[in-house]
């Protein structure tokens, strides 16, 4: 079965990142969350999408231009809505209490915006937070910074990561078997027919974003895709009933 991930929580409809939408999207039902990580200036882990604050808060400057305190300050806008940007220790104790309420283990997907290069020591760090509320095998670790993905790797040979792209890799299996990983996170577009028929003779586990057709979205069930990033986890848990 093709595990259903709220894109940011439920973006299509809640202001994104933001714990209102993440609850939303457990509401819809689904399997689990994705979303972002920042550090704050006083080394707070954020969660929140973009380096910058502009166009979710109408604030200049970076979020890690920020303290904590003053980043509570601000507010995600969206249709009306104006919520605070959440430490990333808020949403894991939403998780365990969504995980009471609905009596289901719901998976994390952490994107590091970027890596130690950038951020020191935030892959440990996200990691000691994250394994201080859940368990090992309901956390998925991924970035684009694939070095980031190789310090999670060293640090804890049980973690779990997710190698992201945005567009299509030659033999994906084999650099997923480079580094370690457990998933390969492409962008839906670059998953071709003839890549698909390829990945289909191998073990590779592929958790696609961002997926909001329909259409796209059945093929890719079909297809056995082991996971879906959605904005709209509403639509898509409906359509997995059909399938």
């Amino acid at each position: 079965m093709t595990l259903i991930f709220g894109h940011r929580g439920a973006k299509a409809y809640y202001a994104e990142n933001t714990i209102l939408s993440f609850e939303h999207a457990i509401e819809m039902g689904a399997d689990g969350i994705e979303l972002d990580i920042h550090y704050s200036k006083d080394g707070e882990i954020m969660v929140f999408h973009d380096f910058t604050l502009n166009r979710m808060c109408g604030v200049n400057g970076s979020i890690f231009d920020y303290t904590l305190s003053e980043l509570k300050r601000f507010k995600v806008q969206y249709r009306n809505q104006y919520q605070e940007i959440p430490t990333l220790k808020e949403v894991l104790d939403l998780i365990l209490s969504l995980q009471v309420k609905h009596q289901k283990k719901i998976v994390l997907n952490v994107e590091l915006k970027a890596g130690s290069d950038f951020y020191p020591d935030i892959e440990k760090n996200a990691m000691a937070l994250c394994y201080s509320k859940l368990s090992k095998d309901q956390v998925v670790f991924s970035s684009f910074d694939h070095y980031a993905l190789k310090e999670i790797r060293g640090l804890d040979a049980m973690a779990q990561t997710g190698i992201l792209t945005a567009s299509a890799l030659v033999d994906p299996w084999e650099y997923v078997k480079k580094l370690g990983a457990n998933y390969y996170h492409p962008a839906y577009l670059s998953l071709t027919p003839r890549l698909l028929s390829e990945i289909s003779h191998t073990d590779l586990k592929v958790n696609t974003y961002t997926v909001n057709d329909t259409t796209i979205a059945k093929q890719l069930m079909l297809n056995g895709i082991n996971a879906i990033i959605t904005d709209s986890p509403d639509i898509m848990v409906e359509l997995r009933k059909g399938i």
